[in-house]
């Protein structure tokens, strides 16, 4: 069973974390902005909560080390 928890992380630390820059992201997360707003993510600036972190993770196949 995977055991990592999902932690709420800003858009540029989840770049960080991805490998990419924050332009990069933005441009993954555009396409399913209507999407990550349904799940809470804030429009404007702000902490990406968990539940959207993971998504966005699964997503785009981004390894957590784990």
């Amino acid at each position: 069973r995977d055991k990592f928890v999902m932690q709420s992380m800003t858009r540029q630390q989840l770049a960080a974390y991805a490998g990419v820059d924050a332009r990069t992201l933005r441009n993954w997360i555009t396409p399913h902005q209507e999407l990550l707003w349904q799940m809470g993510m804030p429009k404007g600036k702000g902490a990406l909560p968990p539940n959207v972190v993971k998504w966005i993770i699964k997503q785009y196949g981004i390894d957590t080390g784990r």
